[in-house]
């Protein structure tokens, strides 16, 4: 293995933020499962999480793909995907101390956990969406690594998990010092988080979604004249009630037809009671919502409560004349 890179993803977009560092880098990749011991044929060995559909789906749409040739035939290199692992636990004999990784999660608890015992030569971090900024503010200040909101109260559980942050706040700081920190985004080059990163000493690098467009399934799922209205995860989350949500689907439906794309983390009772509302048709879309909407040739509506979804989208389907609104703001993307 000497020489390759062990990247753990935990979600469909870190599997996309690994194959734009690819891209970037013109680089193979290999999502290995049930190989031998010593297997490992290229550049990056990408590891997903098991227990996510949508994750393994995606995984296998892209390995489909690339092994039909019908993506990337213009870049520096191939992007060679072997989908065939999941792990439920982060392999600790690939991620070795001394080792390269690449992560796409730095607040994951099995991720922590294995920076408290195993320091990499050097980490590369791809973006789970806008908590990229929330991680470089984090950075920045040395401040322990918890997503917003987490860390609070004084059970043994919350102390033990504030230790593996603030270890792994350190870790990445000091990484960063000495330059074996990359962070590959999609933010600009300009923005606050990027000017974060790199006064600590990290090295960023901004993608622009281009791996993702050569693979995108261009919208083939939503009917013609329907408005894609995102799934949300915030029901889940507790940051908005089921029937408010409903409420707002239902109002869209009254004057349009609805293609609803799925939040991967909303439960089926809640996408059973939106196939029952007049003009509401939920799409079946076991991919992200960036890769099902890629290299449409028809302008898109789409319509989102906040979400990552909002910037991704607008750099995904650029140069479409598709709009993206965000109650009340509107967004052609010309």
């Amino acid at each position: 293995m000497v020489g390759t890179m062990q990247a753990w993803v935990e979600s469909p977009l870190q599997l996309l933020g690994v194959l734009e560092h690819a891209g970037l880098e013109g680089a193979g990749i290999d999502a290995v499962a049930r190989q031998p011991a010593g297997f490992a044929s290229s550049p990056i060995v990408v590891h997903p999480r098991a227990g996510d559909a949508q994750l393994e789906s995606t995984a296998a749409t892209l390995h489909r793909l690339l092994e039909r040739g019908e993506a990337n035939e213009s870049r520096r290199a191939p992007v060679a995907v072997d989908i065939a692992l999941e792990r439920r636990v982060m392999p600790a004999a690939r991620f070795v101390d001394g080792g390269d990784w690449m992560l796409g999660d730095p607040f994951s608890g099995q991720v922590q956990a294995r920076l408290a015992r195993a320091v990499p030569r050097s980490l590369t971090l791809v973006d789970d969406g806008a908590i990229t900024r929330h991680l470089a503010e984090l950075l920045a200040s040395g401040r322990p690594l918890l997503r917003p909101g987490a860390g609070l109260g004084h059970s043994p559980l919350v102390r033990f998990r504030r230790s593996l942050a603030d270890r792994a706040s350190r870790v990445l700081r000091d990484l960063a010092h000495d330059h074996r920190l990359e962070v590959t985004t999609y933010l600009t080059p300009d923005d606050p988080a990027v000017e974060q990163l790199r006064s600590i000493g990290a090295r960023v690098r901004s993608h622009r979604c281009d791996v993702t467009r050569t693979m995108g399934h261009a919208a083939a799922a939503v009917p013609a004249g329907a408005v894609v209205v995102l799934g949300t995860a915030a029901v889940v989350d507790g940051a908005a009630t089921a029937a408010s949500h409903l409420d707002w689907v239902a109002e869209i439906a009254r004057t349009r037809l609805v293609a609803y794309a799925p939040h991967r983390r909303e439960p089926e009772w809640m996408l059973r009671t939106l196939r029952r509302i007049p003009r509401v048709h939920v799409l079946d879309v076991p991919v992200p919502i960036e890769l099902a909407l890629a290299a449409t040739q028809r302008p898109l509506d789409i319509v989102s409560r906040p979400s990552t979804a909002i910037e991704t989208l607008e750099l995904v389907l650029r140069g479409t004349g598709s709009t993206v609104q965000l109650d009340p703001m509107k967004k052609v993307l010309a």
